[in-house]
């Protein structure tokens, strides 16, 4: 052992000398050992070490030996080590944990010196526990949470456990394209963002736990990944370590009564128990969708990967999206009827100063719509730690930070508003930072038509599915564009409209609407010099509905549209290509170029 190792176990134990050490594991990784020290004389028979050493080209077993992992694992014992200085010691007697006796860094080391816990009579393993062993773990981590409610983490994980998703971006675009990829950020926020914040073990499988010979009471060890976050993560991390999946979905009510019960008596006094509750319990299958996020990408053939971890997080995912959307509905619904109260009054007009007549034209109409969205919105962007883009106001850069964030035109149409003519809508739309649209609604007021899409779950009108291939079944295959009012001004137009059977359907929202129903039917937009044009706002919504229909939506060029570029809000350099589900961009290209007489060359 370390010399300078042996003096401060000596001193620190007050014993005469060292009898014997003995390895209990090496670290994860090879980044140190474990091991009893036994002793003779002094405060304590045995000890526990902790001899953390970061290797210089460590192999992780399953390929993820990035700097990356790296950077993680020397923060974990960081953090661990604080954990044991500092807050360990305001552990509640009911949650038994190992006193640090010592703790202290030289170079590239780390040293834990900690009271070895089978002298207290916790020296029992469980690989396959009783009901009695999972109850008495249930009360240990009620205890634990309950102490740590609201605490500030200082020193540990912002958000705790060890695959937190901004920690573990490897694993994550290792589910790329999957349904649980796209939701994961929702996922990850809802957790982060909850009501009740405890401190979480961040590691609460069940070898991380010992028993006494009774198996009345247990304590926990192995703090390398606690930190701020929903309780809930170590209840379903502990229930998924150590019951299979049919024990648990069957014992699924039975496992939260047991915790709630050992939580209530030990909850502050000023805490609001039956909404604490209430909140906790919402967020169990949550915390397991989150774990499933982490596994899939980790480790798909993991054993804690079962049916019911799929069927939970669809259930959490399902959950999420349903409250989402519902306050999407909500504020679209109030502000198209507003909007459609408001149709016959004088309107005072007002410029923006683009050159694009439809982009510039902003109207109080417009304005207080908005303002009626946000209002319903509000509760979300804390919530689920979102961002926001919408069409009036100044915009802030707040789409390039969050996750997510919310796309909103309160009043797309504006122009066909002020000529009281029908083709004006209200989109809302949450947009991941990636640019994909996750979900959005579109309200028609003139025809009171509601449109829903949730990603991967289609699309709806008014409650009812919009099957794309039922409709393409009875849809006469002639070539539509549906375009602005602008369109007439092409130098080609005529031309134009020798190709396309040309339709006028209203603002940018309304004419890819078209596009649900007629999927021979085009919206495009030729690049341009000109500032405006259509915005993230105008389609967030519409083209995830119409991809969701099995159209395309793309940039002019043919490549996929990205919903939250850096450089701009606007797509008039780009230009845009929106054609239904039996309108190949091969097709349209063809069209095209017979159509114009100078095409885009990049269509492809």
């Amino acid at each position: 052992m370390h010399e300078q190792m042996t003096a401060r176990i000596l001193k620190c134990t007050q014993a005469e000398a060292i009898v014997d050490e003995e390895l209990i594991q090496p670290l994860w990784n090879d980044y140190g050992t474990l091991s009893r020290v036994k002793l003779r004389g002094g405060l304590h028979e045995s000890v526990i070490v902790k001899h953390i050493q970061f290797p210089s080209n460590a192999k992780h077993p399953r390929g993820f030996s990035g700097t990356l992992s790296h950077e993680r694992k020397v923060r974990s014992y960081e953090v661990e080590t604080h954990w044991y200085r500092n807050q360990n010691r305001r552990m509640p007697p009911a949650a038994p944990t190992p006193d640090c006796l010592d703790a202290f860094a030289e170079g590239a080391e780390l040293f834990l010196l900690l009271e070895d816990l089978g002298t207290r009579g916790f020296d029992e393993v469980s690989v396959f526990p009783s009901w009695e062993e999972v109850n008495v773990v249930l009360s240990w981590l009620a205890h634990f949470h309950a102490r740590f409610i609201d605490d500030a983490a200082e020193g540990l994980w912002p958000c705790g456990s060890y695959w937190h998703l901004a920690t573990r971006p490897e694993e994550l675009a290792n589910i790329a394209g999957s349904r649980l990829h796209c939701f994961a950020g929702l996922l990850d926020a809802r957790l982060r963002c909850g009501a009740f914040p405890t401190l979480v073990h961040g590691d609460a499988k069940l070898a991380n736990f010992l028993f006494t010979q009774d198996k009345a009471q247990v304590a926990a060890v192995d703090f390398q990944y606690v930190g701020r976050g929903a309780a809930m993560k170590d209840v379903a991390y502990f229930v998924g370590s150590c019951l299979d999946g049919p024990e648990c979905e069957r014992l699924e009510n039975e496992l939260l009564d047991v915790y709630f019960d050992a939580l209530r008596p030990c909850l502050p006094n000023q805490v609001d128990a039956p909404a604490l509750e209430a909140e906790w319990r919402s967020l169990y299958p949550v915390a397991w969708a989150d774990c499933e996020r982490f596994m899939l990408g980790w480790n798909p053939v993991h054993r804690k990967l079962t049916d019911y971890s799929d069927a939970t997080t669809e259930r959490a995912i399902d959950a999420v999206t349903e409250e989402l959307i519902a306050v999407a509905r909500a504020a679209s619904l109030a502000a198209g009827r507003f909007i459609q109260e408001n149709r016959d009054r004088p309107l005072k007009v007002t410029s923006k100063g683009f050159e694009s007549k439809a982009s510039d034209v902003v109207t109080e109409i417009d304005l207080k719509a908005q303002a009626i969205v946000l209002d319903i919105l509000e509760p979300t962007f804390k919530r689920y730690d979102l961002g926001l883009l919408a069409e009036e106001g100044e915009q802030d850069d707040s789409r390039l930070h969050k996750h997510a964030f919310w796309a909103i035109d309160p009043l797309d149409g504006t122009q066909c508003y002020i000529d009281g003519k029908a083709g004006y809508a209200t989109s809302i739309a949450l947009v991941a930072q990636s640019g994909e649209p996750i979900l959005g609604v579109v309200y028609d007021p003139i025809n009171d038509a509601l449109y829903e899409s949730v990603k991967g779950r289609g699309v709806t009108c008014n409650g009812e599915p919009i099957p794309s291939a039922k409709i393409a079944e009875n849809q006469a295959p002639a070539l539509t564009w549906y375009a602005d009012r602008s369109l007439r001004e092409h130098p080609h137009f005529e031309t134009i409209a020798e190709h396309f059977a040309v339709r006028f359907a209203g603002g940018a929202v309304m004419n890819c609407i078209q596009l649900l129903a007629n999927p021979y039917g085009a919206y495009i937009k030729q690049p341009k010099k000109t500032r405006g044009g259509c915005a993230i706002w105008d389609l967030a919504a519409v083209s995830l509905m119409l991809k969701e229909c099995g159209g395309n939506a793309s940039h002019y060029g043919g490549t996929p549209l990205n919903l939250n570029r850096p450089e701009s809000i606007y797509f008039g350099d780009v230009g845009l290509i929106f054609s239904g589900a039996k309108l190949p961009l091969e097709k349209l290209a063809g069209a095209l170029g017979r159509a114009i007489t100078e095409p885009r060359a990049a269509i492809k």
